[in-house]
Parts: structure tokens; sequence; C-alpha cells
């Protein structure tokens, strides 16, 4: 399920963009807002125009990417992996990688193949194998440019 506020960031995104036309800062301030009241929370006072929220159309691409991206991220968070997801699509928010990932360090980019796929369906677990790389949590997807 999508929601509105993950909308409102997708099409801050392709304002920001350039991809098409509107209002990038009405549609990340939409995305903010409606984010935090999902949750049945009330916008708290001044926070769209605090120094770290606040839209500034003068910012490089990257840094508005940056911004959108952080605050669909917390949007996303109680939404099963889809934050998850943005961080491998997007590389957005800056993560700090903590003694608890196992992994060389690198945020993992999948997950493994359970044990039962591995067993019960051992020809069809190969053939994967074989054409999208090993079951390591390091393995890009297909879509993936770069390890984040």
């Amino acid at each position: 399920i999508i929601t509105y506020s993950e909308i409102q960031f997708i099409l801050a995104e392709l304002v920001a963009k350039g991809i098409i036309s509107g209002n990038a800062q009405t549609y990340y301030n939409n995305g903010i807002q409606s984010g935090i009241e999902y949750w049945g929370q009330a916008l708290p006072t001044g926070y769209l125009i605090s120094s770290e929220i606040i839209w500034d159309d003068t910012l490089t691409e990257e840094q508005k990417m940056e911004k959108i991206h952080l605050q669909k991220y917390y949007t996303l968070f109680f939404t099963d992996f889809q934050q998850w997801f943005e961080y491998r699509r997007t590389g957005h928010p800056v993560l700090t990688k903590g003694l608890g990932v196992r992994n060389d360090k690198v945020m993992p980019t999948r997950l493994f193949y359970p044990v039962i796929v591995q067993s019960l369906n051992r020809s069809n677990y190969n053939d994967a194998i074989s054409k999208q790389g090993p079951d390591d949590l390091k393995t890009l997807v297909w879509w993936q440019e770069k390890q984040n």
C-alpha cells in the first residue's frame, strides 16, 4: 500500500529533478505533514520552517534529494521494509553503520533465501543464484547501481 505522504515525496523528487512540473516545496511539506498526521499526531508549530527542515530552492539537486529522502525515510519507518528499499535505491539518509553490521560494514542489499527454499526447491534456487549472483547480503539486486 502506498500512502499519500509517500506519493507527495515521490512528486517532490520528480519536480526537484525536473521530470515533472509543480512545486517541490508544496509536495515536500505535504509529505511531512501527512506523514506525521497519519500516526495521529499534529504537526509541531514551526516544524516546517525550522532550519533543518525548511525547503530551500537554492540547494543543489543532491541536497534536495537528501532532504526529501530523509523525510520519506521517517515517514516510511513503520511501513514494512519500504524505508530499507528507499535507502538502497537512494543512499539516503546517510546512516551510521555500527558494530552490529556484520557485513564488512556494508548495509545489506538483499536477504538470504530461506533454508526451506534452499532445501525443498534446490534446482530453482541454484538457477536463481546462477542468474542473479551469490546468496549473499552484499549481492546487489538487479536495479541497484552501487553499495550504500
